[in-house]
């Protein structure tokens, strides 16, 4: 006998057992069968030939995986350091421009990302100057006087433009000393300084000695002193064997 035709006999068998169990259970309970519900059952015993065993779950259809597109962090390319104005590019001296201003550059962290314009200062007497648009910041310098205070004191200027550090010349000279003994290879403008200090180039001692005086004065001034200025001019003085001179009034 094949299989196929064994496996109705054996289903009916089943659904007889059922009524039998069915039959027993109402007349213990002394109730009477509804009308119609032998053939409910076993309509419903046949087609639900697994009665009786563990529900099955329906199946859920398992979708792909659907990936999403990697997403990129695309920054763009890195912002220029300079803007060389026309004069520059053609200048014979650009690539020695370019070497004192990314030197002195080090050492003013607060313009990292900032892209500076360069251009030539051609006013006779003007070693160097610089904006104080904090939008447009650039430097104008003397390509065959170039010195590193020089830089770092119009580089002083565009901090003052974006209000970290006071206005003015003398305080801008101040700030620029206060950066390092390495970028003072020329007195300043603007500060009152003993002669000894204004010959020429200064020496590494008197460098290391402007600085450090430059930056006591920036700590007092930080203490609330609103003279620091005129006390740096005359402990300068005072060290240096000279006669303090009257300072001015420091704002």
């Amino acid at each position: 006998m094949s299989r196929i035709s064994l496996l109705p006999r054996l289903l009916l068998a089943r659904v007889r057992r059922k009524l039998e169990r069915a039959r027993r259970e109402l007349s213990l309970a002394g109730g009477t069968r509804p009308s119609g519900a032998p053939h409910r059952a076993a309509a419903t015993a046949l087609a639900e030939p697994s009665a009786g065993r563990a529900e099955r779950r329906p199946r859920v259809r398992r979708r792909g995986q659907r990936l999403l597109q990697q997403l990129t962090l695309d920054l763009g390319p890195d912002r220029p350091r300079w803007s060389l104005s026309r004069l520059v590019e053609a200048s014979a001296h650009r690539e020695r421009i370019l070497e004192h201003l990314e030197f002195a550059r080090k050492f003013f962290p607060e313009l990292e990302g900032v892209n500076v314009r360069v251009g030539l200062a051609q006013k006779r007497g003007v070693l160097g100057w610089a904006s104080l648009d904090p939008d447009q910041p650039g430097v104008w310098v003397r390509p065959r006087r170039l010195q590193l205070f020089t830089i770092a004191h119009e580089f002083t200027h565009l901090l003052q433009a974006r209000g970290l550090v006071p206005r003015g010349e003398r305080q801008c000279d101040l700030w620029a000393l206060a950066r390092s003994p390495l970028l003072i290879d020329s007195a300043p403008n603007y500060l009152r300084l003993p002669r000894a200090l204004k010959r020429g180039r200064p020496t590494n001692d008197q460098a290391h000695a402007l600085c450090a005086a430059a930056r006591a004065a920036i700590e007092t001034r930080a203490a609330g002193d609103r003279r620091y200025l005129a006390r740096f001019e005359a402990a300068l003085a005072e060290a240096h064997g000279g006669r303090p001179r009257r300072a001015w009034n420091s704002a």
